[in-house]
């Protein structure tokens, strides 16, 4: 995770590797890490974070400004997960290893060593076939497609870290990965050629083999994975549904947007918490009032991450359920409405927002005083100022930048 010495001078936590997680850990990671710091420009870290900085947002161009805020936002995310997975936090093998796996691939027969990592995919001890699956990914090699797949249901624990380093699955809280998994990386990483195995993967395989393959199709985007998805969002297993529509969200093709909008009546909260997050990357509103229904859903993480996904969406509709949301029970729904109001280019909201400075939990405040920095309204000048004084250090300081973003907004006008 990126701090704030890393970043330079952030108010808040930036993208992390572990936003590639499908799954729960992955919708919570996402929850609240908005990136208000002094200087709103696209900053690109080592680690593969992004974050975003001042002087890319006017604050004086409200209704205009915010929706193209709430695209950049989008972008950002997708842009986060892809260099995440594939960048310096990827699943690697050595690069000596790599380089000898692709050097003897380009000849037609699979090279000695090739065949030999295949044949380790059947190897009784599970952290070898992890590390195999592993190194045939880096060697791109189509030749271990059939072995892969057949180990796409192999979810034997392997500690990590594996291939030299932690990967990115270390974020569901175990550290732990599974050859499985490492097949499913394996078979994205070669591509194209992986998908018409991996969508009768879908429908053929286990449980755990059905979810990897929904998982893999995703990293792959490639178009003709999309009906299969949809498809999947009716599997008898919620691993396999909610995988489904967390690939369905990288995939531009708006036909998934009705079929998300229908999962987020699943009868499995992880399901319907991963549907609003995939609609939020989704530039059609179609989904706005299916989401709007789902700040009243009876899970805290359904209602959380139904309120991200509104704050991504430029439709002035989402602003009375999200000043309603703001008295929500859960701390994590009232900070993520927060957030989401302050992408919004709406006076409605000043009122509600300055009323959650207020607020018992320290998170919450500080994401109100971000907000309120962003809509640069007179009426916030006071209760800001009564912030400088919060018994929370972070509260305080994003009170001092809200009203330095008032009087940027001031001196402009």
């Amino acid at each position: 995770m990126i701090n704030a010495q890393e970043a330079g001078d952030l108010n808040t936590k930036a993208c992390s590797p572990k936003f590639l997680l499908p799954g729960s850990a992955l919708i919570w990671f996402f929850v609240g890490h908005y990136c208000p710091s002094r200087k709103f420009a696209v900053t690109e870290f080592p680690s593969g974070g992004v974050c975003l900085s001042e002087s890319a947002y006017r604050p004086k161009e409200e209704k205009e400004e915010m929706r193209k805020l709430s695209i950049t936002i989008s972008a950002l995310i997708i842009s986060c997960i892809g260099y995440s997975f594939y960048g310096a936090h990827g699943l690697n093998s050595t690069s000596g290893q790599a380089a000898t796996f692709n050097a003897q691939q380009r000849a037609d027969e699979p090279s000695a060593a090739v065949k030999a990592a295949i044949q380790k995919l059947s190897s009784p001890d599970p952290r070898e076939r992890t590390e195999a699956a592993c190194a045939l990914g880096q060697a791109h090699a189509p030749a271990a497609i059939p072995a892969l797949i057949k180990i796409l249901g192999d979810d034997a624990p392997v500690e990590q870290p594996v291939c030299g380093q932690k990967g990115s699955w270390s974020a569901k809280g175990d550290n732990k990965i599974s050859p499985g998994e490492m097949a499913a990386v394996a078979l994205s990483k070669i591509g194209q050629e992986s998908v018409e195995p991996l969508i009768n993967a879908l429908k053929t395989e286990g449980r755990p083999g059905r979810a990897n393959a929904a998982f893999a199709l995703g990293m792959v985007r490639d178009e003709r994975s999309i009906e299969p998805l949809i498809a999947a969002l009716q599997d008898g297993e919620w691993q396999v549904r909610e995988k489904a529509a967390w690939s369905l969200g990288l995939t531009g093709d708006q036909r998934a947007v009705e079929y998300l909008a229908g999962a987020l009546k699943d009868a499995e909260w992880h399901v319907r918490a991963q549907a609003a997050w995939a609609l939020g990357l989704k530039g059609d509103d179609r989904a706005v009032d299916s989401l709007i229904a789902a700040l009243r859903d009876e899970n805290q993480h359904v209602q959380s991450q139904a309120a991200w996904a509104l704050g991504l969406k430029g439709d002035e509709r989402a602003v009375e359920p999200l000043s309603l949301a703001l008295q929500a029970q859960g701390e994590d729904v009232r900070s993520q409405a927060a957030w989401a109001l302050g992408l919004k280019g709406d006076a409605r909201a000043v009122e509600p927002l300055i009323g959650a400075l207020r607020d018992t939990n320290a998170h919450v405040r500080s994401q109100a005083a971000w907000a309120l920095g962003l809509k640069g309204d007179k009426r916030a000048v006071e209760p800001l100022k009564v912030a400088l004084n919060d018994a929370d250090e972070q509260v305080r300081k994003q009170a001092a930048w809200a009203l330095q973003m008032r009087g940027l907004q001031s001196a402009r006008q």
